[in-house]
């Protein structure tokens, strides 16, 4: 039994996040549980705010570099191939905003299961010249590679994928589209929300061009920092339109437009930096690099084993792969009144969520035990 596995070890753990106390927490994969020490560093930030004044910047500023490059080490990617956002959705439109729309590659192909706040950044840029090809899904749950694979020519000027889906936890053979991308001479860009921390992957040995994520799933960092990995080699292609005075090479120099971005992944900055949000993310960061993604995966495989196995005694229908080596962290289950269930076990602080074509999402963690798994049947019985 590994450490991170065993039982003395996972209460160890459970110490660290109050929520557990009061409730079954099984939705980590839309919202990780807080850390004690993230209410520290919001107050961290109060006391170098009300002590210092303006002159806090001085603390804030290098941690930006800090906290990207910790996140940097959870994917693999290496020192100053990281920057902080507030989102994914204002990340992405940075990118949006690099690409010249008005030649013949201006091609955006993305996938139907795509989370639609970024199909509303990416179709938006119709108005500039992009054509948005979208791939369909056949079953409502997963993308053939073969399909994306497809889908992606010599009009393609960027593909942005799903690491894994948001309806079914199934993941996509990114390895396989960079190949593709990479052949007909497109970017790709991955977001990788739905994996980051749960699922170990390594953006320099995958050689994605890019990738996108955030803080408040699985790395329990809270919500407000966002971030995104540019392959060193291609960083200086980008010179977003979204940006501000933070992208500037010379920020302090306060020099009137046209702006001359930073060499460094700055020129992905844009107005004032949202401080609070990255150092309250620090702590949850901290914790999956202290334990290690592949132990964190080894223990989640195994739980989320565990879920299909209640899932098929009581004949339900599984929204997942069963395969593991196929899915993220969570597993999807449904039935008749699904919804309504859903509603009623937050109701009772057994925490999970719902999603249309997917059912009842159910995302176990490194700080989930055994007994919460049955407990969380249990209690499903009674209400259905």
């Amino acid at each position: 039994m590994t450490e991170i596995a065993s039982r003395d070890r996972t209460a160890e753990l459970r110490a660290d996040f109050p929520i557990l106390e009061s409730s079954t927490y099984l939705v980590s994969h839309s919202m990780g549980a807080a850390p004690l020490q993230a209410r520290s560093a919001l107050n961290q930030y109060w006391d170098e705010w009300a002590a210092d004044g303006p002159e806090a910047w001085e603390h804030w500023l290098p941690r930006i570099a800090e906290i990207a490059d910790g996140i940097g080490e959870i994917i693999g990617a290496p020192p100053g191939s990281v920057f902080l956002g507030p989102n994914v959705s204002v990340l992405q439109a940075a990118v949006a905003t690099s690409l010249d729309w008005t030649h013949a590659r201006n091609e955006v192909v993305y996938e139907s299961l795509q989370f639609p706040s970024l199909t509303y950044v990416w179709r938006e840029w119709e108005r500039f010249g992009a054509v948005t090809r979208v791939v369909e899904s056949p079953d409502g749950r997963t993308v053939p590679t073969e399909r994306l694979v497809a889908a992606i020519g010599e009009r393609t000027a960027i593909a942005v994928i799903s690491h894994a889906y948001y309806v079914s936890g199934a993941l996509a053979d990114v390895a396989a589209v960079q190949r593709r991308c990479r052949e007909v001479g497109a970017l790709l860009c991955v977001d990788a929300y739905q994996t980051t921390g749960t699922y170990p992957y390594d953006v320099t040995a995958l050689e994605l061009d890019l990738a996108t994520g955030g803080s408040h799933k699985w790395l329990c960092g809270g919500a407000g920092c966002g971030w995104i990995y540019v392959k060193p080699a291609l960083r200086a292609r980008f010179r977003p339109a979204v940006t501000g005075w933070m992208a500037h090479a010379r920020p302090f120099a306060f020099e009137a437009a046209p702006i001359v971005h930073a060499e460094s992944m700055y020129r992905f900055g844009n107005g004032t930096p949202t401080i609070p949000g990255y150092m309250v993310a620090q702590p949850g960061h901290r914790a999956i690099l202290s334990l290690g993604v592949h132990a964190i995966r080894e223990k989640n495989v195994r739980l989320t084993e565990r879920i299909i196995a209640h899932a098929r005694e009581r004949k339900l229908a599984i929204s997942s792969p069963l395969e593991a080596q196929r899915r993220t962290g969570w597993v999807g289950i449904d039935f008749d009144d699904a919804e309504r269930v859903c509603r009623e076990l937050v109701g009772r602080r057994v925490f999970v969520d719902y999603r249309p074509g997917c059912g009842i999402r159910i995302g176990p963690h490194f700080y989930t035990t055994d007994d919460e798994i049955d407990a969380f049947f249990e209690t499903l019985d009674t209400l259905r």
